[in-house]
């Protein structure tokens, strides 16, 4: 008599209760555990035995050709190493002497991308799996790793923001193509047309700004208001009437950033509406022994201020009237204000006294003003000599702020600017300074950087308040001042510094000199070039 095998559901049963509360009919007693266990093998080598193939899954399109030429062996080498973060591992708490791999990663991507290279396939994933994690890489790590890359991102759920993004080389039609361009236009994804119109806007403003109108109407008021952000490229007098129509658009944001980009052509009618209204608000006292600046706040905001961008309802925190001055003179054309100051240049306007504490607020909205309409002479006048402290200087106290008026400048003026500014103070006030500057600072920046960082040592101060400083000149400085730095790197215990203070000098000097080192080589193996130390 044969014994009929219980189907899996029984088993399942058994198991979920207990053998001893529901025993399987194959297996009884002491060993019921164990015959359950046997059963259900038998059970699943019947069902993997018995298993019909499924159909064969359609073979994927080959990948796309990558027409950029290869990296050089040794620069692909080095790219592995870079995507896997491989490096000495240093002691518990410190950082030690070797570079850190993943911060040397977008400076080798900017080079790469320079110099034209595809991205090696085997190193597709690792370089997809990199701007997974980190968002400041994709913008490089996509357009590097190219159609192939994108290809690749279809197949890994992981992957999708590439296929998203903006950046994604190959993704975007030729901005010439109308057809296309125009399909994408009104079928794709929000973020493709977000990129489709950076793309079409950067080659021809006219054409960017004519294919936001066709849909201009339906869209969503978030969509509005990143599309009317990407006008900033490119923006010109001709985006006036465009601009000026979104003025009266039902969306609160999209209205201010209409406001704000028109406020940025110091030509447009609403420029002028701002500056009839600043004008009535500031003046200047020449009945006072010293020339003085009046300001007489608006009392109302009224419809009109409301219509150009003007919030009526001041942040928390904010006075009114002060708050609807700032937004009068920052949206002013600064060259309105010469005239009201009679004939006096930048620097002689923001040397004048204010009256009655108005100056930060006054100030403060020049500083605005310069950096939205790009004017280097009153971003000098604010800025002041380098020398001043911030506290007691012209335009705004904030270092955020400076750096704005700073990005105003030329590289070479604003590095010599920065420069003067670490003689005067030294580098715990530079921090945001340092990071506006172009790369590799120039000099004499870079020297100056050096110096402050050896007075530091020599003062005995802790290497812990400097590691920001000295991350950023791991990145920034010139490759070429390694030599100059090697005899920091060896230098012993200041007189009078903190215990423990000399060796993480000593360490972080040391770690500054390889990463300059290897920032060298990485240059030099993109290029082609034998390897070479930096010093």
């Amino acid at each position: 008599m044969t014994t009929t095998e219980p189907d899996w559901d029984a088993l399942v049963t058994s198991a979920l209760l207990g053998t001893d509360r529901r025993p399987p009919a194959a297996a009884r007693g002491p060993e019921a555990a164990a015959g359950l266990l046997d059963a259900a093998a038998r059970h699943t080598l019947r069902r993997r035995a018995g298993l019909r193939p499924g159909p064969a899954a359609v073979r994927p399109e080959p990948a796309p050709h990558d027409p950029r030429p290869a990296l050089p062996e040794a620069a692909r080498h080095r790219l592995d190493d870079l995507l896997a973060g491989r490096g000495a591992t240093p002691a518990a708490g410190r950082r030690g002497t070797a570079p850190d791999l993943a911060e040397l990663l977008p400076q080798w991507l900017a080079l790469a991308g320079e110099r034209g290279y595809r991205a090696p396939p085997a190193a597709l994933p690792a370089l997809l799996d990199a701007a997974r994690a980190r968002t400041d890489l994709r913008p490089q790590a996509l357009a590097f790793a190219g159609p192939r890359g994108l290809w690749l991102a279809r197949f890994n759920p992981e992957w999708r923001f590439a296929l998203r993004g903006a950046g994604a080389g190959g993704t975007l039609p030729d901005p010439a193509d109308a057809d296309a361009v125009r399909t994408l236009w009104e079928e794709g994804l929000f973020a493709e047309r977000v990129a489709l119109l950076g793309a079409v806007r950067a080659k021809d403003p006219a054409t960017g700004r004519a294919l936001l109108a066709t849909t201009w109407s339906g869209e969503r008021a978030e969509d509005r208001l990143m599309f009317l952000d990407s006008l900033r490229a490119g923006l010109s007098a001709a985006d006036e009437e465009f601009l000026e129509a979104a003025l009266a658009d039902r969306s609160r944001n999209v209205r201010a950033t209409a406001a704000e980009l028109l406020s940025a052509l110091p030509g447009s009618a609403l420029a002028g509406r701002m500056a009839d209204r600043a004008l009535t608000c500031v003046g200047l006292d020449r009945t006072a022994a010293v020339p003085t600046v009046v300001v007489e706040a608006p009392h109302e905001c009224d419809e009109g201020m409301r219509r150009d961008g003007v919030a009526a309802v001041p942040p928390a925190g904010r006075g009114e009237r002060s708050w609807w001055l700032g937004r009068l003179v920052e949206a002013a054309p600064l060259s309105c204000w010469p005239a009201r100051f009679g004939g006096r240049s930048p620097e002689e306007i923001v040397a004048l006294p204010v009256a009655d504490d108005w100056q930060p607020e006054l100030h403060a909205a020049w500083c605005r003003a310069a950096v939205r309409q790009r004017d280097a002479a009153w971003s000098r006048a604010l800025l002041g000599a380098p020398s001043t402290p911030p506290a007691t200087g012209p335009g705004t106290s904030s270092l955020a702020e400076r750096a704005q008026l700073l990005s105003t400048l030329g590289p070479a003026e604003r590095a010599g600017w920065v420069a003067a500014f670490v003689a005067a103070h030294g580098l715990s006030e530079a921090f945001q300074l340092l990071g506006v500057c172009t790369v590799p600072w120039a000099e004499p920046l870079g020297e100056s950087v050096i110096d402050a960082l050896d007075t530091a040592r020599d003062a005995g101060s802790y290497p812990w308040s400097f590691s920001g400083v000295m991350g950023l000149a791991e990145r920034c400085l010139s490759p070429s001042a390694a030599g100059r730095l090697a005899s920091s790197a060896a230098a012993g215990e200041a007189e009078d510094a903190a215990p423990g203070a000399g060796a993480y000098w000593s360490e972080a000097f040391q770690r500054l000199v390889a990463t300059l080192d290897l920032r060298a080589r990485m240059r030099a193996e993109l290029d082609g070039e034998p390897a070479r130390s930096a010093g």
